[in-house]
């Protein structure tokens, strides 16, 4: 059998409770020593007629009782170290996760996360509580069993040894194919996973383009291939239990047989024979519930593949920590950046944008605005160059105190599946009820909460799907009234949107840039003319700037974009 290192180093902060559970069977195993001599002896004091009989009988009652409750207390221990186990894991995925980043979540789809975060996890918690438990009573009961079995007769003890060595053995023979096969199995639930939670959320779209047809039959190709990979796997399963009995059945049976035959041959007597019948019993019962653990230890065995793998990306690698020496503005200074080595979206970028004044990005599609607004809020990590606000350096140690001097409303917010009042308290979880109803005021999210059921303690669905796109702008913005950051990042809400949702906005979003450091994202031209500074991008570089006359008069690509837009053919992304 199996014991992998790696994965008992995942659950090393609970070694503890697994220490404790080792005893507990340490102990149980003990017991069932005990109780099977008990009854061996008062056996023989019965067929013997002896006076003895009560004596065993009393130590047999308390070696049962001892038993009982080992047993209840290794189940309650083995459910609370499988417990603290999942929460162990699933913390410490969700830290990890959290740390890798959001490049990391771009590159993987959201349902192999999900399988990882709960199925793989689910089935790995049988490794650590039912299979290593039976595991453990087999080495101190088991093994227990023969050496006190030897006692009697070495040749006896022998045999059982080796048929307990036999199921012991087994795995090694078919632990490749198992592993492979096992590991396929897994790789098209994640492939299952990641198509269903694709299939549920591009609903609308399948419906609209009447292709449910199309997906329902991928769904059931990977049905096909998990069926398919499932039987391989257990083609293998079906070999190893065999395999599994066969050694323990002739490991207790020939034992059996051969202390028949020793007694007949008068090198045993009655009582002793009496004695090993019980003690084989103790001996190979560990076994047979280790043969029906194996199987699920061996599922959690192989679901931790990609658990491994998880814990083993490593972090994004931040910009070391320096001095920032601007006291009152953001500057970006020599910033470059890229998703991926050698594939520049940002190059050398030179911006300042002093204390409470409005500047805007201005580019086509793809020339690194959105890019360029996601790293200064400390969303991806950069290497080159450096990025400073109010005398703090945007670096790997201060990223979260960065974090919480930045207030943002992307163009697509989302809205987490509860009420309204819990997705507005994340921007500030300790606001009281008169700063909530002052942010719904100021972003004009009153007539919302107005028409909602149960106003601010209303369900808002997945995603926000009882909301409008112009109503989800909203609740981004009256997050940003709560949080009341320093520093305002405004992916320009108010494109896409009718003029009644237009209009609400605009009146919002001036409201919450009075005062404040603001940084814009430009999608029409219009909305940033009374802005202190337009900066041009062009290919991830910063080619122009200065206010929107000036442009319009230096810059022949903003007047471009000018006058596209003006004649309704353009509106950058």
């Amino acid at each position: 059998m199996l014991i992998n290192i790696i994965l008992l180093r995942l659950v090393w902060r609970i070694k503890k409770e697994m220490f404790l559970l080792s005893i507990l069977t340490f102990l149980f195993g003990i017991a069932s020593i005990c109780q099977a001599f008990m009854i061996s002896k008062m056996i023989n004091a019965i067929i013997l007629k002896t006076t003895d009989v009560r004596y065993y009988a009393v130590f047999f009652f308390f070696t049962l009782v001892s038993q009982i409750l080992l047993k209840y207390s290794i189940n309650y221990f083995t459910v609370k170290t499988e417990s603290n186990i999942k929460e162990n894991l699933r913390c410490r995925a969700y830290d990890h996760l959290y740390s890798l980043g959001l490049q990391h979540l771009n590159e993987e789809r959201t349902g192999k996360l999900n399988l990882i975060f709960l199925d793989r996890i689910e089935a790995l918690a049988y490794y650590y509580s039912i299979y290593i438990p039976n595991l453990l009573n087999v080495f101190f009961v088991s093994i227990g069993c023969t050496v006190y079995i030897a006692y009697f007769n070495f040749s006896v003890a022998v045999i059982a040894l080796l048929g307990i060595l036999g199921v012991l053995f087994v795995p090694s023979l078919t632990y490749k194919y198992l592993w492979s096969t096992g590991v396929d199995v897994w790789k098209e639930y994640e492939q299952f996973s990641a198509e269903f939670l694709d299939n549920i959320q591009g609903m609308e779209t399948l419906k609209n383009l009447k292709a449910c047809e199309i997906r329902k039959q991928r769904m059931k190709d990977i049905s096909k291939k998990i069926h398919k990979k499932t039987m391989n796997n257990m083609k293998i399963t079906t070999v190893e239990n065999f395999l599994f009995e066969m050694s323990a059945n002739l490991g207790s049976i020939i034992s059996i047989a051969y202390s028949a035959y020793l007694s007949l041959k008068g090198v045993l007597n009655i009582q002793d024979v009496v004695v090993i019948l019980f003690l084989i019993r103790s001996c190979f019962s560990p076994v047979y519930a280790l043969m029906n653990a194996w199987h699920l230890g061996y599922h959690g065995l192989t679901a931790s593949a990609a658990l491994q793998s998880f814990f083993e990306e490593k972090k994004s690698h931040w910009r070391t920590a320096f001095t920032a020496h601007q006291k009152e503005c953001l500057k970006v200074k020599n910033l470059s950046f890229s998703y991926y080595e050698g594939q520049s979206i940002l190059k050398n970028i030179e911006l300042e944008v002093e204390a409470g004044k409005i500047h805007a990005l201005v580019g086509k599609s793809g020339d690194g605005k959105s890019t360029l607004a996601s790293v200064i809020a400390g969303l991806y990590p950069y290497t080159e160059g450096s990025v400073e606000f109010l005398g703090v350096g945007l670096s790997e140690s201060t990223v979260d105190m960065w974090r919480d001097k930045i207030g943002a409303v992307w163009q697509q917010p989302y809205i987490f599946h509860g009420t309204l009042r819990e997705n507005l308290l994340f921007a500030k979880a300790d606001a009281t009820e008169q700063d909530l109803m002052e942010a719904v005021q100021l972003s004009n999210l009153s007539e919302v909460v107005a028409k909602l059921p149960q106003g601010l303690d209303s369900s808002l669905g997945e995603n926000g799907n009882v909301l409008s796109g112009g109503e989800k702008q909203r609740v981004a913005i009256a997050r940003c009234f709560l949080k009341n950051a320093e520093l305002l990042i405004l992916d320009e809400a108010t494109s896409n949107l009718d003029e009644k949702n237009r209009q609400a906005i605009q009146e919002s979003m001036e409201r919450l840039v009075r005062g404040k450091t603001t940084l814009i994202i430009a999608h029409r031209l219009s909305t940033i003319k009374n802005a202190d500074c337009c900066h041009i991008l062009k290919n991830g570089d910063i080619i122009a700037e200065g206010t929107y006359e000036e442009l319009l008069n230096s810059c022949p690509e903003f007047k471009n974009m000018a006058e596209s837009q003006q004649g309704g053919l353009y509106e950058t992304k």
